[in-house]
């Protein structure tokens, strides 16, 4: 997204505004853009409310707390029917109420890794965004080694 807004010379809000006029001129449809702090609160963002409009989400964490409260649990990635009988059977079916309980007692009943994730989730962090691991540095050959021949020249010593 980042290149995209130096390319377009456009903030989010104003790429997403390009967007949406291009699709309808283009192809004659209206589509929703979610902009967020990641892809998990955009996405959200675009599935919230009615069609045909830009949604924003702010980065900061009461207006993230604010858009995730009263959010249905099957609304976020990863919670199908079954996730969301399970833990509709805890007392757990908003986001919110997700995000506020303890980590060991949602392992507990999801497992390990699915706890873990969908507490992330339900607080608005998307475990797919990691930051970039720093480059390797890069090795330079042995310019000594890179000219010696591991066998000898023909008719010399052998």
């Amino acid at each position: 997204m980042s290149g995209s807004t130096r390319y377009f010379d456009r903030d989010a809000a104003g790429l997403a505004a390009l967007i949406r006029m291009r699709a309808a001129a283009l192809h004659g449809l209206d589509v929703t853009v979610g902009i967020g702090p990641n892809p998990l609160l955009a996405r959200l963002a675009a599935h919230r409310g009615e069609p045909g409009a830009i949604r924003t989400v702010p980065d900061d964490p009461e207006a993230i707390a604010r858009f995730l409260a009263g959010l249905p649990a099957s609304a976020l990635p990863g919670v199908g029917p079954a996730t969301a009988r399970t833990l509709a059977s805890y007392g757990l079916r908003t986001a919110d109420r997700i995000a506020a309980t303890p980590l060991l007692t949602l392992q507990r009943i999801l497992g390990a890794a699915s706890g873990r994730e969908l507490r992330d989730r339900a607080a608005g962090v998307d475990p797919a965004v990691s930051s970039p691991a720093p480059r390797p540095a890069r090795s330079t050959p042995n310019t000594a080694s890179a000219r010696t021949s591991p066998t000898p020249p023909a008719g010399g010593p052998p």
